[in-house]
């Protein structure tokens, strides 16, 4: 029954907490939000969303207590998120309204682009291969654990800055893998 009454009070002081946030910042939040839509047709909805996310933080209280002074920030971040996550779906949408089921089926399992993209794991490989470690080790965390930059140095003992600078190292190796080895192929298949 403590724990009940724990857990509802909790929910209460985050609601009540979302309620004071969204009242101060609301103004400054639609603004943000016409501003990055164009127009004034989906702000409500977004401004619900914002407040559904806010509501989904368990500890909610116990993340802003020391940061309320940056809570606009905070909030206007959330529906900069928000207001993205709505560009890509709109984006796939679009994307699977032009385009029929036969040809994507067709397309994605093409031999040339099974192929191509086997190719391009390999050049990716290579490049991660010669990366020192650390470098190796921070991209792979970032990209196929799905860590956050803080996760990462926290892991390596590093600082976030240093997390930064190896993942663009990586990136910045494998763009110039691919890009060479596509050049010389590209190079052998005009004189054959």
């Amino acid at each position: 029954m403590h724990v009940l009454k724990a857990t509802l009070h909790r929910k209460q002081a985050s609601h009540k907490l979302i309620e004071r946030l969204l009242a101060e910042h609301d103004i400054a939040i639609r603004r943000f939000v016409r501003i990055k839509l164009g127009t004034n047709q989906d702000c409500d909805d977004v401004m619900q969303e914002v407040y559904v996310r806010l509501s989904q933080i368990d500890d909610l209280p116990q993340r802003l207590a020391d940061r309320l002074d940056t809570a606009r920030s905070y909030l206007i971040q959330i529906a900069n998120n928000l207001l993205i996550d709505r560009a890509r779906r709109a984006q796939v949408r679009c994307a699977n309204m032009h385009r029929g089921e036969y040809e994507t089926a067709t397309s994605l399992h093409a031999p040339e682009r099974i192929l191509s993209g086997k190719r391009k794991l390999q050049q990716i490989d290579k490049a991660l291969a010669k990366l020192k470690p650390e470098k190796r080790q921070a991209f792979l965390l970032h990209r196929v654990e799905g860590l956050s930059y803080r996760e990462i140095g926290d892991q390596l003992s590093v600082s976030v800055s240093t997390v930064e600078k190896y993942i663009s190292a990586a990136l910045l190796a494998i763009r110039k893998t691919v890009a060479t080895t596509s050049s010389n192929s590209q190079g052998f298949s005009k004189h054959e």
